[in-house]
């Protein structure tokens, strides 16, 4: 590839004293953070070590902040360290030289708890959540009646506030600046055979609720800021919750199981890119980080850009909440170890969900098409 060669290029311009410095720096900063877990008694590699720093939330690369946006108090954060993707583990900067970068998976979430656990705010006002998300739309995802046999792609913005208190008002606008996308020109016209039915995102929508919604586990908003802060008690404080939802019959609808292990496994793989971004204290999501580390069979695979071209790290785990013909499917997280962020989920090349901003507000938004608020 074009890009290998220029880095391969690059590479062999750097002097050879500068780059075994950078391999020693690489190594006992790892070394660093492994003697810092082992002390905190390896849950507990979130303590607050770098308390000075501020919360930090992830926004689109390049995008600038706009008034309006600060008007709004948005919370938001853009990676400042620059790293080109390369194969496997390596982590390689503009300049040729190997940054340093964790060793696996467990280091990586390590470090992401320790930068969400230093934030030192807790969010209050309202909680806003806006991704960016790209689903394969083929029927049954359209709307009317149409039955043909054709793919189509779909790329569109969501968008969603909570309050945390009062009334619990919630708002979401969904399917916004949609892109639609046909694969294959025989794609597009077997929809227009089929009556051109519409789209299941092609059209923007509200929904408004009063009330305290519950989130995953059973937990209500106002209940999201008293979770444990230590990852030994959170992981208890879940399961229990998990296993009474289980048994219960909750969410509605789903018969009352015993749950079993790989089910509690499951709802940590299922869940946790919600509740990472989730109105959690910044001690409360490090150890929700520090769990997933330790999520049974869980890799990094290595620097990736999200689709928003954030860099960060990907890792992989078997979700074992679904399988295609008796073979698990992998489902991959994007994190931001500097800024304790999760920037995006992956199921597949064309299904991703990026999370563009996370972060309290000072105001709920309006809503994209008219909406009354109903009961919850």
């Amino acid at each position: 590839m074009i890009q290998d060669d220029i880095l391969e290029t690059v590479s062999a311009l750097e002097p050879r004293a500068l780059r075994e410095r950078a391999d020693e720096l690489s190594r006992r900063r790892r070394e660093h953070v492994l003697e810092r877990a082992r002390a905190a008694g390896g849950r507990r590699a979130f303590l607050r070590a770098a308390a000075d720093r501020r919360w930090r939330l992830p926004l689109t690369a390049g995008v600038l902040v706009t008034a309006a946006a600060v008007a709004a108090g948005v919370l938001v954060y853009s990676p400042g360290r620059t790293v080109v993707p390369g194969e496997g583990d390596a982590d390689v900067q503009n300049n040729g030289v190997a940054a340093s970068g964790p060793a696996d998976a467990r280091e990586l979430f390590a470090a992401a708890a320790e930068a969400a656990a230093a934030r030192e705010a807790d969010p209050e006002g309202f909680w806003y959540v806006r991704t960016r998300r790209h689903l394969v739309a083929d029927p049954p995802g359209v709307l009317g009646e149409g039955e043909g046999e054709y793919t189509v792609r779909q790329t569109f913005t969501d968008e969603r506030w909570w309050e945390l208190g009062g009334e619990f008002r919630s708002l979401a606008n969904l399917s916004l600046d949609t892109e639609t996308e046909f694969p294959t020109e025989a794609d597009e016209n077997a929809w227009e055979r089929d009556g051109s039915p519409e789209l299941a995102f092609a059209s923007p929508m509200s929904t408004a609720y009063r009330g305290e919604r519950k989130t995953p586990y059973g937990v209500g908003v106002s209940g999201l800021a008293a979770l444990p802060e230590d990852a030994g008690a959170l992981e208890e404080v879940l399961r229990e919750q998990w296993t009474a939802n289980r048994q219960g019959g909750e969410p509605e609808g789903v018969p009352p199981v015993e749950p079993t292990e790989e089910d509690f496994r499951a709802s940590m793989v299922y869940d946790f890119p919600a509740l990472a971004t989730s109105p959690v204290s910044g001690r409360t999501l490090g150890a929700l980080f520090t769990l997933a580390g330790e999520i049974e069979g869980i890799r990094l695979v290595g620097p990736a850009r999200d689709p928003l071209g954030r860099e960060g790290y990907e890792v992989e785990v078997v979700n074992p909440a679904s399988s295609d013909e008796g073979r698990e499917k992998s489902v991959s997280w994007i994190i931001d170890p500097d800024g304790g962020a999760l920037l995006s989920e992956h199921w597949d090349e064309h299904a991703w969900t990026a999370y563009e901003e996370v972060g309290a507000v000072d105001e709920i938004g309006d809503p994209a098409v008219p909406v009354e608020y109903e009961d919850w």
